[in-house]
């Protein structure tokens, strides 16, 4: 407590004195390890005023001066605070120089502070302090057992001739830190200047990354400067630049203008302006860093950075998780909006393609956000502080009003830096239990104190998730696991869990590097693994049936073997009425389930001798005739079950755009211009497949409940006309076409 105000709640600084707010600081950096922390007092070091130090302190036998500026969070500390500071502390003589604030620092004061040696500590800085009691600011940084082991590795390998270097280590694991060991070490090797360059993709990890290089070389060894928002170079001994900024300025950049060049965030250098920025350098050593080296467009990351070998640490998210690094997971996955008739047709043969599309009806985001609350009671889930994974800022801007008012706020990139900055406080500061993110928080902005993360939506993309998940994972002296909620929404997100528990299962273990789990009151591990993954029932029923389909997706290369081994025999492509004759063990079943269609059956074996044109043709040949018969255009549903032998369709809808497009174009153009008007008044005959399933009633579940929806409703085009687009739509997406569900719903009764 102090001046009467118990700090229950970071946010409760603002409401100190500034003589309490001084002691708040000098309680922290006590805590955080500093020795003989004492405020100072006018007349003891100076004789008027405390000469711009309100602090000193000692680590590891070195003075350091600490200036403190208490100011309304939306008020920037200028220069003029700084340049107290130095002039305090050379009065003083005090070595180390720390600017802190509740507040945050104007960008002169941040580049300034760099080449003055001095360390800024704003507000999230400070809280992280009060939330880890742990600094690294005057600490002889020691590595850990694995990092000593990357950093012995590099060493190594840039004695023995290597240039170019890739770091893999989990986020968590302290892979600035391991470089910033790197790079001292070989500092202490040379006998000449080395120049240092770290680039960046966000101003963000850039400033992080300063911290971690003062906290390693000290203060007043080496100079130091920051190269964005259009600044230049300086000629100091480590520059730290975002990429925009150099790229920017790459025709005046000297190729050998550093000797040593780290690359964060390493993944991202194929993209063309990452890589005309490091491919412009011709450094001594180029070492990039990443948590995840595969990219969702498979460019080889690793051809930048030395190829395979030039490829170390290798220490990613299962190994971390394996070794006890990071906080426990307990995964919940949640899979409540599913069809069930399509369950049904998983072991039928139903493509995973067309499942994983039809399968997951995704529930209204009002419903899921409903589920949030209920599972965060079930769970006992305390004092839940939530990072929201949306899919798209259109996305976020819907969920956030389903949230309880006043509990959710969002950040995404295009926002003002202010506005970001000032939820992102707000939610450490518990203004808000959930902060909804889509394009950040991906890569260099940690929340220590997050305890849940909810994935909304599926991305796509494994790398993503894993970059989101790590986000969760740091661990603090007060956080023993974290919840995870996914929604997934998708078969393949199912794979990359089941297999996350798998590859974490088949790391071995480095009795070195392992540490134990932690501990209930009773002493005990609180768990005995380094995964908790739990599926609610619809999820355990649909891994049933994909651990089924395993067996057959087993054969999806036999069946490429088998194909092109005939057709390198025999010089001929199988008709498809032929194939289950002439291939062992291939059935029309098999080859809809791996392919879709037999087009796609042929298209990744033999692309280059199939006769394109002969399928065009007969595309057209069929849909001239079709509109000839009827005037009405035929779905792309329609042709593709027109060419249907047994269970197996030659062309899939997505095969026919491939083929003619979007858009039909017939040979012979006898379309009329409104061809939904005339449909009432067909008097030909239909197609005898629509007549035999008019009579014999053959339609699926989804069919029948919307032609009870329409009937009596719908009796002809214009009523279809009046229908709203989504109703249009779903007719359109469940028919082969709106003459078919004309003839179908005038004989349902209401």
């Amino acid at each position: 407590m102090l001046g009467g105000i118990m700090i229950t709640e970071f946010r409760d600084i603002d409401n100190l004195s500034p003589g309490d707010f001084e002691i708040f600081v000098r309680e922290v950096f006590i805590a955080a390890g500093w020795k003989d922390a004492v405020i100072t007092r006018v007349g003891t070091e100076y004789r008027h005023g405390d000469g711009g130090v309100d602090i000193f302190a000692y680590k590891a036998g070195r003075k350091c001066a600490i200036e403190v500026k208490q100011r309304n969070v939306s008020t920037a500390v200028d220069v003029s605070a700084l340049n107290q500071l130095v002039t305090g502390a050379q009065l003083a003589r005090a070595e180390n120089k720390i600017l802190v604030t509740n507040s945050y620092f104007t960008s002169e004061v941040q580049f300034r502070a760099l080449r003055l040696g001095v360390e800024l500590v704003d507000r999230d800085e400070l809280q992280n302090l009060w939330v880890k009691k742990h600094s690294e600011i005057g600490r002889d940084i020691r590595p850990r057992t694995y990092q000593e082991s990357v950093i012995s590795d590099c060493i190594d390998q840039y004695r023995s001739g290597k240039t170019k270097l890739l770091i893999e280590m989990a986020t968590g694991l302290g892979k600035t830190y391991t470089v910033a060991l790197i790079i001292k070490r070989l500092l202490q090797i040379s006998h000449t200047r080395l120049r240092v360059l770290l680039i960046a993709h966000q101003v963000e990890i850039l400033l992080q990354s300063v911290t971690a290089f003062k906290n390693v070389f000290g203060i007043g060894n080496y100079s130091f400067s920051a190269c964005f928002s259009g600044a230049e170079p300086e000629d100091t001994d480590f520059v730290f630049a975002t990429f925009d900024t150099l790229y920017s300025q790459i025709h005046a950049l000297q190729k050998d203008s550093f000797d040593l060049i780290i690359v964060d965030e390493a993944h991202h250098t194929p993209a063309r302006t990452y890589s005309e920025v490091v491919q412009n350098f011709h450094p001594k050593l180029l070492i990039g860093l990443t948590a995840t080296p595969y990219r969702m467009d498979n460019i080889n990351v690793l051809q930048y950075f030395g190829g395979a070998e030039g490829h170390i640490g290798k220490y990613d998210l299962t190994w971390a998780l394996r070794h006890n690094k990071l906080a426990f997971p307990k995964y919940m996955v949640m899979l409540d909006d599913l069809d069930q008739n399509r369950l049904n047709q998983l072991q039928a043969g139903l493509s995973v393609s067309d499942l994983d599309r039809r399968l997951f009806l995704h529930k209204k985001d009002e419903e899921v956000v409903n589920i949030v609350e209920q599972t965060i009671k079930e769970k006992n889930i305390a004092n839940p502080k939530g990072i929201v994974f949306c899919r798209s800022i259109a996305h976020m801007k819907h969920l956030i009003q389903f949230f309880k008012m006043g509990s959710a706020t969002m950040v995404h990139s295009k926002m003002l830096d202010q506005e970001r900055r000032d939820n992102i406080r707000k939610f450490r500061e518990n203004a808000f239990r959930f902060i909804l993110v889509c394009d950040l928080f991906n890569e260099g902005i940690d929340i220590p104190e997050t305890s849940l993360l909810l994935f909304m939506r599926y991305t796509g993309s494994r790398t993503i998730w894993l970059q989101q998940l790590g986000r969760g994972l740091r661990k603090t002296p007060n956080k023993e696991y974290v919840h995870v909620l996914d929604f997934v929404g998708s078969l393949d997100r199912l794979n990359d869990v089941k297999y996350l528990q798998k590859a974490i299962k088949e790391v071995p273990l480095d009795k070195g590097n392992w540490e134990k789990p932690p501990r209930d009151n009773d002493r005990q591990p609180f768990h005995d693994a380094t995964l908790e993954v739990t599926y609610n029932q619809s999820a355990a029923q649909v891994l049933k049936l994909l651990d089924e389909l395993e067996y057959r997706l087993k054969y999806r290369q036999a069946m490429i073997e088998q194909l092109q081994s005939y057709v390198d025999n025999s010089g001929e492509i199988p008709a498809v009425n032929e194939i289950e004759d002439l291939l062992h063990d291939v059935t029309c079943d098999q080859i809809s389930t791996h392919f879709d269609s037999y087009f796609g059956y042929l298209m990744a074996v033999v692309p280059d001798e199939i006769n394109k044109q002969s399928y065009k043709d007969r595309i057209n040949c069929y849909v001239s005739d079709f509109i000839q018969r009827y005037s009405v255009v035929p779905s792309r549903k329609a042709v593709s079950l027109a060419f249907k032998y047994k269970s197996l369709v030659e062309l899939s809808e997505q095969d026919i755009i491939g083929l003619v497009g979007n858009t039909f174009e017939p040979e012979v153009r006898t379309t009329p211009n409104s061809l939904l008007s005339k449909v009432e008044h067909i008097s030909a005959d239909p197609p005898n497949h629509l007549v035999q399933a008019i009579e014999t009633k053959q339609l699926d579940g989804e069919q029948k409940v919307i032609l009870q929806k329409y009937a009596g409703k719908i009796s002809s085009s214009k009523d279809i006309e009046r229908l709203q687009d989504e109703e249009r739509a779903e007719i359109k997406c469940h028919f082969i076409s709106i003459f078919y569900f004309l003839k179908l719903v005038k004989n349902v009764s209401p």
